[in-house]
């Protein structure tokens, strides 16, 4: 089958499946309008049970403001109240800007979505020779160029330029084959700004402030330089069992994937040119087919941790570009979720009924922003016959699981060599120079050329615990392996990989 039949059997694929969504829609009626005097005493009854200090939320129904509003508090030792003009870390929902900024490259001709990346990027290699030549931009907007979930974030903290980091994406390891499945990466995003940022030749943060922001009128949007402002949402986590405030996470350095910053006021405009079809004030800045084709499905996807109630292995889940896409209650629904070390942003739209809801909150991995999601859907377009709520409570729980340390191990035992057989100087083609050093009873690791500081705890025999800085880097295990000269030769952990000795000069 040749690319171009492929894409009209894509096309026609869900322009029938539209039409069936449609006909199902019209045969389930919809509940209509939420009671908004009942949605936000369910917004302050779930603030409360999910212990969050402050969250803001825009609700817009065919081009009207149904609500904006914040609730709460700005920091939580400080009564500074959360209102609509409160800025907020989007994280992941940059992805979207940054699709939308390409959108406008493809509507002006300079790239197609289905163009290469080493086309517009030179300097462009996966691991793989195959991907290196082949993989599209396509591929980086929906997840599905072979890296792995995740996989190379920590290259954003050790000091590294963007142009750097771009010559070391040819070391991350694929953990799967080339469009065989997909996964979501951080990685892939910094690539497509960076491609983004070229074919405009300037930044991709320049061509989303003066092609995006500028003309919607989001004033109060921007990037970090905008958690200055005096009215701007402190970042939370609890750490042990204590609700704290924590140093914001800014990912300059990968801020295609997660930069951004915005408020809820500003998110209405964002989301009422996403529901016209690229049009804004009668202005169009994007067109109709070109935002239609970024919700569209481009990879299917099994949903994962992140992916909360409605959606589930019934609903239907893929990426589109910038955006994962669902059914519910026959209704197609394009929705971005982010989270960066202390806040939440969620984006959803319903585009066949006109519906947008921006959600913000200042906790770390909190899912409220998906319980009042679920609450609105419900509302809007019927109930789903399941305690959406029961459900996305119990993956609250999980979620905390999995930040928590992991516990000892039944054999635990101390360190098998003194902590100074683990100092040294090692070295990863990917991550580059750690340096590992003795503070004590523990080992601390230098990382990169910041230095990016680490934690190592004795675990058991020649294993640690590595922690960093950053809350949502969770812990992983580093185990060492003891050469002939009773020195650690080499460690290695899941997510990093592996690292040698460099031989002292």
């Amino acid at each position: 089958m040749t690319e171009a039949s492929f894409y009209l059997r894509r096309k026609a694929f869900w322009g029938f499946a539209f039409l069936l969504m449609a006909i199902y829609a019209a045969a389930v009626p919809a509940y209509g309008e939420p009671n908004t005097d009942e949605l936000e005493a369910f917004i302050r009854k779930a603030r409360s049970e999910y212990g969050v200090p402050g969250v803001a939320v825009a609700i817009i129904h065919n081009d009207r403001i149904i609500l904006l509003k914040g609730y709460g508090t700005r920091r939580w030792d400080d009564p500074a109240g959360v209102d609509e003009n409160t800025i907020f870390q989007l994280a992941s929902n940059t992805k979207p800007f940054v699709a939308a900024a390409l959108g406008i490259q493809v509507d002006a001709g300079k790239i197609r979505w289905d163009d290469t990346v080493v086309q517009h990027l030179p300097g462009f290699a996966l691991k793989e020779p195959y991907p290196s030549y082949y993989a599209t931009i396509r591929d980086l907007l929906a997840h599905r160029t072979g890296l792995p979930a995740f996989r190379g974030d920590l290259l954003g903290d050790l000091g590294y330029s963007r142009d750097e980091i771009l010559s070391r994406v040819r070391f991350i390891e694929p953990d799967h084959s080339f469009r065989e499945q997909a996964a979501y990466s951080n990685m892939g995003f910094f690539l497509a700004g960076q491609l983004l940022g070229r074919t405009a030749e300037t930044t991709w943060e320049d061509v989303v402030r003066q092609r995006l922001l500028a003309p919607l009128g989001m004033n109060r949007s921007g990037f970090s330089e905008r958690l200055d402002d005096e009215n701007v949402a402190a970042a939370h986590a609890i750490i042990g069992e204590t609700l704290q405030t924590i140093p914001w996470n800014k990912a300059v350095v990968l801020g295609a994937a997660g930069s951004m910053t915005s408020t809820a006021s500003d998110m209405v405009h964002w989301m009422r040119m996403q529901l016209s079809g690229g049009t804004f004030e009668g202005r169009s800045l994007i067109r109709s087919e070109t935002v239609r084709e970024m919700h569209l499905p481009s990879m299917v996807v099994r949903p994962g941790f992140s992916e909360l109630p409605p959606i589930d292995i019934n609903s239907g889940f893929s990426y589109g570009l910038g955006w994962g896409t669902y059914c519910y209650k026959g209704h197609m629904v394009v929705e971005k979720g982010g989270a960066l070390d202390g806040v939440r942003s969620l984006v959803v739209l319903v585009p066949d009924q006109g519906i947008g809801i921006t959600v913000l909150a200042n906790l770390n991995m909190t899912v409220l922003p998906e319980a009042i999601r679920a609450y609105v859907l419900e509302r809007y377009l019927g109930n789903s016959g399941r305690d959406l709520q029961k459900e996305i409570r119990k993956h609250s729980v999980q979620i905390k699981e999995m930040l928590k340390p992991p516990n000892p191990p039944g054999s635990q035992a101390p360190p098998s060599h003194p902590l100074s057989a683990y100092v040294g100087l090692f070295k990863s083609e990917l991550y580059g120079n750690f340096i590992v050093i003795q503070n004590g009873d523990d080992l601390l690791i230098k990382a990169g050329p910041a230095p990016y500081p680490g934690k190592l705890r004795p675990w058991a025999h020649d294993t640690f615990i590595l922690s960093w800085p950053i809350v949502n880097a969770g812990f992983q295990e580093v185990t060492f392996t003891i050469g002939s000269s009773g020195e650690a030769a080499s460690f290695s952990t899941e997510t990093l990989g592996d690292f040698k000795r460099v031989p002292r000069q």
